[in-house]
């Protein structure tokens, strides 16, 4: 007569309800690993988008504080500069130009 493999008819001390619960646990913890990741990425995207905005805030200010702290004659002065700057450069021959 051929011998029965090991594992056939094997008892376990847990009873078979408590055991079909177990499995069906542990397929809805796999089932439901997809979704918890994906919430997980959108809570980071939530976070990273919170920071950029905080620096975006902090910049615009110091931008703006930057703008408040120039007096009028200064920004003159720097408006002339760059039309001076923007002038010499629409005539200023390339420099690859052969003399």
């Amino acid at each position: 007569m051929p011998e029965e493999p090991s594992n056939v008819n094997v008892t376990s001390a847990l009873p078979d309800d408590i055991r079909e619960a177990l499995a069906v646990t542990n397929l809805k913890t796999v089932a439901e690993a997809p979704a918890v990741l994906q919430n997980l990425a959108v809570a980071n995207a939530i976070s990273h988008q919170q920071a950029m905005n905080a620096i975006a805030a902090a910049a615009t200010g110091k931008i703006v504080e930057s703008i408040i702290a120039v007096s009028p004659a200064e920004g003159g002065v720097d408006v002339a500069t760059l039309q001076q700057l923007m002038k010499g450069a629409q005539t200023t021959p390339p420099l690859t130009a052969s003399p």
